[in-house]
């Protein structure tokens, strides 16, 4: 009887940032791909594969006690070359015919056995008085500098140099040494005495996982064939793993068009800034670093000034157009950004929760489109989003804060991101010649907004009238007198780069080459 094995890896997030180290996370995140990679730790199975993408990956074999002495040696290579990462493995014999329904079986399988496994408590350390200078983990040797390091970060450095040349594939230019990715945290996202902030974002596609659920039942209900099944699962689950790949190019790409030599300039030459340079190769250090590409998710860390630019055109990228099988496709973001030494998990823990922050208000607002959400600063530990929303962003039951937004497909969406960051934030906003020459009434707006909307509007009454609040925002600034974007506005208002972009509208405040 044929089986079907699906695999799951298991804590990725916290393998990855595990330490604070940036060339940690570019090692761990390629360990990640390489523990479901055909050319990696599943290449003794390759004729087996049926797919596998995002730390997931499904196998079929002839018989049960195939699978299982799969299984075996699949584990030991995890323990030897990634350790720490930890993966569940189900095995389900089905009835020639039944793939479809093995495979819509072997998710539910899989759910129960990540929420019902023991958790892997290792008995670490006895006879060790000596703790990893990065992970805090037994140490079992010491680095070049003579430093006591775990298990982990000796493998990380046996694979660093690999890890660091798969990335190059998503340079602009191929091959080129003329720029780079960063390996140094403040290569990053960091300005000699002035900004020094990263972002870490995080995007996530919306309901696939319902998608995949229908079209599995519609194979069941029209009795399809296994090899039907498997041509439609390999079709999908293929354009989802390209769609990743597009999107990070993309992204990258959008970086090149706002670099003019060692710099980059973006919209506003006031917020531009100078690239790093690597001191050994003089190559330019792009703002801007890959580190997790899945099935319909990714992650990146770039500087903090174009953390929000870089987001929408990954939301835009993303689901630019339908998946096989599965239909159009939205997306949600979440980005936190954080100062440049901020620990690296919880500004990703961050960066997940605004993304499902995103998520739950699209589905309150019963929207099809893409969301974004952010939150500057690092939240306190122990304390949630929306604890630190009430605190910070909420006075006498009003919102000060619009957030998350809805992307919306222009800037004459009213309360949409691309309203706030080319409208209200655009050339014709608060950076128009009037309000960038009142800088100290935007100080105090920020002031008198925690007093509500009437104190706001006799505020503005009393200032020249070129200094109207822009974007058809009401005299009180406040929407149905509950919800303004003006704080979000002032707080990004020496944080947020655009970045050029040669097709968009200089009218609407977005620059043009």
């Amino acid at each position: 009887m044929p089986v079907l094995t699906a695999l799951d890896v298991l804590a990725i997030q916290s393998f990855v940032f595990g330490t604070n180290r940036l060339r940690d996370a570019i090692t761990g995140s390629s360990l990640v791909e390489w523990a479901t990679d055909a050319d990696g730790a599943l290449r003794r199975a390759r004729s087996r594969l049926l797919q596998a993408a995002g730390g997931n990956a499904w196998l079929q074999f002839d018989r049960i006690e195939d699978a299982r002495a799969f299984t075996t040696a699949y584990t030991r290579a995890l323990l030897n070359e990634a350790p720490g990462l930890e993966t569940v493995v189900v095995h389900r014999p089905y009835e020639a015919g039944q793939l479809a329904r093995a495979l819509l079986a072997v998710q539910i399988e899989i759910a129960r056995e990540k929420l019902e496994r023991f958790p892997s408590v290792p008995l670490a350390g006895l006879g060790v008085n000596a703790l990893c200078r990065y992970t805090r983990l037994p140490a079992t040797g010491v680095n070049e500098l003579g430093e006591p390091v775990s298990t982990r970060i000796q493998q990380f450095a046996l694979h660093e140099s690999q890890a660091v040349e798969r990335w190059r594939a998503f340079l602009p230019v191929k091959g080129s040494t003329e720029l780079d990715f960063p390996v140094l945290n403040d290569d990053l996202g960091r300005t000699a005495g002035d900004t020094s902030v990263y972002g870490i974002v995080h995007v996530d596609g919306n309901g696939v996982g319902r998608r995949i659920d229908e079209w599995l039942r519609s194979c069941i209900r029209d009795s399809d064939p296994d090899d039907g099944v498997r041509d439609q699962f390999r079709e999908w689950s293929n354009d989802l793993k390209r769609r990743g790949r597009r999107t990070m190019e993309a992204v990258v790409a959008r970086v090149e068009r706002g670099r003019k030599q060692d710099r980059i300039e973006g919209a506003y030459a006031e917020l531009g800034f100078d690239l790093a340079v690597d001191p050994k190769t003089g190559s330019r250090m792009l703002p801007i670093r890959p580190v997790l590409i899945g099935g319909d998710d990714l992650t990146f860390l770039c500087d903090g000034r174009i953390a929000l630019d870089l987001a929408a055109a990954a939301l835009d990228s993303f689901t630019s157009e339908a998946v096989p099988h599965l239909g159009p496709l939205s997306a949600c973001a979440g980005v936190a950004i954080v100062k440049s030494h901020a620990p690296f998990y919880r500004a990703y823990d961050l960066a997940e929760r605004l993304c499902a922050s995103a998520k739950r208000c699209r589905v309150e607002q019963r929207d099809s489109g893409n969301w974004i959400d952010w939150h500057i600063g690092a939240v306190p530990a122990g304390h949630g989003l929306s604890e630190v929303r009430e605190q910070q962003y909420t006075h006498d039951g009003r919102k000060l804060t619009c957030r998350p937004y809805r992307m919306g497909p222009h800037a004459g969406v009213t309360e949409s991101w691309r309203w706030l960051s080319d409208t209200v934030l655009g050339v014709k906003g608060f950076r128009s010649p009037h309000w960038k020459g009142s800088r100290n009434k935007i100080k105090e707006l920020r002031r008198v907004i925690r007093e509500g909307p009437s104190a706001v509007e006799r505020t503005v009454a009393t200032w020249p009238r070129e200094l109207e609040l822009p974007g058809d925002l009401p005299g009180s600034g406040f929407f149905d007198g509950i919800r303004t974007p003006l704080l979000d506005a002032a707080e990004l208002l020496d944080l947020y780069l655009p970045l050029a972009d040669s097709k968009s509208d200089a009218t609407d405040g977005v620059m043009s080459k």
